[in-house]
This record gives structure tokens, sequence and C-alpha cells, in this order.
């Protein structure tokens, strides 16, 4: 099942894949995160609204303004340095810091959220724009002290998420070290987190350490890797997080990116240029960047 959040005059309203079509699930829900409070990964008052004919059409998905899945998630946690290839084109060697825990951090999701096919915008004084594709998690009931063999019980579905960064963020140039301050600053511009197009419920991914991530940029390809070479799994991912914080429906735990990104091969994104982001089961979440 595919659930999406999508824009029709002026609200916000929740919804469900059909084949190329979308339905309004405002009979059920107020919203996907309204959703998976009431129901955790228990989505059988969806099948039966739709067994049931009690949707209404929200319109073709070619035709359809999507706005992030779950929007928005009371948390969106982010993982850095989840793919050896990617650490080591940024010029690091593995170290045991990179392999004993997983590296965080969090961004705040009203206002770098964005959905599929809405713009990214370019600040002003942009310097370095980068792409970086990622598996994302959400989080379907209340996850604490959970361990990594239960964690798929927790997991309500995956989405796509590009964690776009500003390698020279214009506020902190005049700092010397930006590695002693904090690269968050790097991640948290608004519309810098599009998220999408849907979320592709945990039932129909299998094995998420079997998928292949891909992304182009006007159709060149720059990052393909496979979630296999991730150093935490996803399930382990959960098991460290809800080991010291709790985890609440709709929750959004992206993964990290593989090799490929534009600090690594010089090749940043411009005004107009297009990032598009497949991966295996999940879909293609596509944005177009835009100087604001």
């Amino acid at each position: 099942m595919k659930l999406l959040s999508f824009l029709q005059d002026g609200s916000v309203k929740p919804g469900v894949v059909q084949g190329e079509e979308a339905y309004d699930l405002s009979a059920v829900c107020d919203s996907i995160l309204d959703l998976l409070n009431m129901h955790g990964g228990d989505l059988s008052v969806v099948q039966a609204a739709i067994d049931g004919n009690k949707l209404a059409s929200a319109g073709r998905l070619d035709s359809l303004h999507f706005r992030p899945p779950v929007c928005y998630p009371r948390k969106l946690l982010c993982v850095a340095g989840n793919y050896v290839a990617h650490i080591e084109e940024g010029g690091r060697k593995i170290q045991p810091m990179h392999t004993q825990a997983p590296w965080l951090f969090c961004v705040p999701p009203t206002t770098v959220m964005i959905g599929h096919r809405e713009q990214i915008q370019l600040p002003p004084k942009y310097r370095k724009i980068d792409y970086e594709g990622e598996l994302a998690v959400v989080i379907g009931r209340t996850a604490k002290g959970v361990s990594a063999e239960d964690a798929h019980g927790y997991i309500a579905g995956y989405t796509i998420y590009n964690d776009v960064s500003e390698r020279t963020p214009y506020m902190t140039e005049h700092v010397e070290q930006m590695n002693r301050v904090s690269f968050w600053y790097t991640k948290s511009f608004d519309t810098f987190g599009p998220t999408g197009p849907w979320l592709v419920t945990q039932d129909e991914v299998p094995d998420p350490q079997d998928l292949t991530i891909s992304v182009k940029v006007n159709g060149e390809q720059r990052q393909n890797c496979h979630t296999g070479k991730m150093i935490f799994s996803v399930y382990q991912l959960v098991e460290f997080l809800s080991s010291f914080l709790t985890l609440e429906p709709g929750d959004v735990v992206s993964t990290g990116t593989p090799a490929g990104v534009g600090s690594a091969t010089g090749q940043f994104l411009e005004p107009d240029d297009t990032v598009e982001i497949s991966i295996d089961g999940v879909g293609t979440l596509e944005n177009q960047a835009v100087l604001s």
C-alpha cells in the first residue's frame, strides 16, 4: 500500500494510491500522521474503505500536488556516514568511531521537508549545493527499547529522502574550523529535505537491506548503490535510537547516503537542475532546484 499527502483547495489531505490515481482518505483520518497515531501498522481500516468504495478520487498522480508523505513528523532524524564508500570519498579512513555508533543529527521537519515535484529553493548566496539520496524509515508505533530482531514490527513503511546540503554555508563562512561547530548548518536550510513521493508500507519491502538506490541529476547517473552496504542496518538504527529516546508514530529516520555526492565529484546543483532519486520498490522522488 502507498500512502501520501497532497495539497487540495489550500489544505493538506491524506491519500492512498490505487494504480495511477490517488484517493482521498479524509473519511478515514485527518492526516497520515493521524492514521499512524490511531492504527500504527494495522492499516486494515484503509483497505476496508477501499474495498467498500468509500473513498473519493483525488485525481491522477501525474496531476497531484504532492506534500511530504507524513506532513509533518514529530521528529526527522538523519544518519551521516552510514556507507563506507561515502566516508572514504570524503578523504577519510574508516575509524572505530564510524562503526561503534551511528552519527546522528536532527533537522526541523516543518521548514525543511517538501514533497515530490516541489522545488528546492537555493538561497541567493548559495555556494556548493549537494544532493544525497537516502532510504528513509517511517515509524508506525511507539518504540522504546526495541531490539533489532523486533524492529520490523514498529516500522510503518519506507520513503525516499534527499538530504540536500550547502557545503559552504554563507552564514558560517567566517568560521575557520567548521567541523568544530556543527555540520547541521549545512542541512537545515528551508526546502532542503525533499521527501516522498509516498510511504510504501513495510509489507511491500520485505528486506530493506536488499534495495538499490539510484540518483540522477538531469538524467546523468550520480549515485548507484545497494542498501546492503550500510554500516548500520535499518533495524539496527531502530534499536539504537529507541535505546535512549522514544520513537513515535510518523517519525522519519533517514538512513544515510552512499558514494557519489557532489562534494566528492565536484558536481554541485545549479538552478534548474532536476534530481531524481529512485529506490527499488519505493518509487522515484523528483525535485527541481530553483533560485529563491
